[in-house]
């Protein structure tokens, strides 16, 4: 008698259905807008929008934002949103209500020792030694100068660096400063330590107090092949021999092109086989020219100034050209001259008075490059739950 009377009060309860979808912001989308395009009512999109801690600007949700959205019945029952590795929203249903909360995370700044192995790029290296490969980008922006990490790099070449590692649990979610690094390679060996001076200003010496900075970089571009050096040539489109006046960096349509010194732009826009072009005046009568580019990057116009490692523009093949790539010339007083060979001296040392403090500075940096591994915190932890 039980049996039947629970196995028709079960038929007649109907079991819930939860559907889960995960769905992110598109470009130019709102939130509002994604929720809608997943199937949401009015009611629950405005509801859930309003129950969200003020902490979220819902001008500002980018692209790319991630959203779990639950629902029991077909309806809206849990709702959350992620900005970041740290930045996390959700919202609840609360009977007929919405009830939205904000997680907190415990963020703890360790410094670490990294050892990386090249094998076939400096992005691999880094993410074979178990590490997020964006340190790989703040080790080419500090050797900048020096290195060129496609034309310089050899398989084998070893990198070790001191670095803050911002971690939450065991999950690495960036990195602070770059404390000192060495890049011991085939092309050579350097060494670089950050510094913070007497009057406050940060950046990059060697063990000696000598800058790390030049007037100019190595490359116009973090990461790029070289397919065409300085020099005569047979013209890939034109079939014949020219002299080919600068180098031709191969890399993938919108990879981003700095400039490569300070000065002031000389013109941009479009000019026939150059297609999409910027040219840069520098001090002491030198000019430098990037060409081919898919877009040229907001702001650089005639007449602007721009700084060393400013977005001048984007990898393209506007043009005279046959594929992605960047054509980079360098003039010195009027004529063309070999971006590869030209040799460019170093920005003013640390003065004299400044080095005891330096090399006191630098010192534990030292014995952690030439040591054991270690790693150790760095300040206490820190609790985030605010944009």
């Amino acid at each position: 008698m039980l049996a039947p009377l629970l196995a028709s009060l079960l038929a007649a309860t109907p079991i819930p259905a939860w559907t889960v979808d995960t769905i992110t912001v598109r470009s130019g989308q709102t939130l509002a807008a994604a929720l809608y395009g997943d199937g949401l009512s009015t009611g629950e999109v405005d509801g859930a929008l309003a129950a969200l801690p003020k902490t979220l600007d819902l001008r500002k949700v980018r692209d790319g934002t991630g959203l779990r959205i639950e629902r029991k019945s077909g309806a809206l029952s849990f709702l959350e949103i992620h900005e970041g590795p740290v930045a996390e929203w959700s919202v609840r249903r609360d009977g007929a209500a919405f009830a939205g909360s904000q997680r907190e995370f415990v963020v703890e700044k360790r410094v670490v020792d990294v050892d990386a192995t090249v094998t076939s790029s400096l992005w691999q290296a880094f993410t074979d030694a178990g590490e997020d490969p964006q340190l790989a980008l703040a080790i080419a922006d500090v050797f900048a100068w020096d290195v060129d990490f496609y034309l310089d790099p050899r398989k084998g070449d070893r990198i070790r660096a001191v670095v803050e590692r911002m971690q939450v649990g065991d999950r690495v979610i960036g990195y602070g400063e770059l404390l000192a690094a060495e890049y011991a390679g085939a092309e050579g060996d350097h060494q670089l330590f950050r510094y913070v001076d007497r009057t406050g200003r940060a950046d990059y010496f060697d063990a000696k107090g000598g800058s790390a900075r030049k007037a100019f970089l190595k490359s116009p571009l973090k990461f790029a092949r070289i397919s065409s050096k300085f020099g005569m040539r047979m013209h890939p489109t034109l079939h014949y021999l020219k002299q080919h006046e600068g180098i031709d960096y191969v890399a993938p349509t919108g990879t981003p092109v700095w400039a490569i010194g300070d000065g002031t732009v000389l013109a941009a826009g479009y000019k026939g086989a150059n297609g999409n072009y910027v040219g840069i005046r520098h001090k002491n009568g030198l000019e430098t020219f990037y060409c081919h580019l898919s877009a040229i990057a907001s702001g650089i116009r005639a007449g602007a100034r721009v700084a060393q490692k400013k977005l001048i523009g984007y990898v393209g093949m506007t043009g005279r050209a046959t594929g992605p790539h960047l054509h980079f010339a360098l003039k010195k007083a009027g004529s063309f001259i070999n971006p590869l060979t030209f040799h460019v001296p170093r920005a003013e040392p640390l003065p004299a008075k400044e080095l005891p403090d330096f090399r006191a500075a630098i010192g534990p940096l030292l014995e952690r490059l030439h040591g054991e591994p270690v790693a150790s915190t760095l300040a206490p932890p820190i609790v985030t739950a605010a944009r």
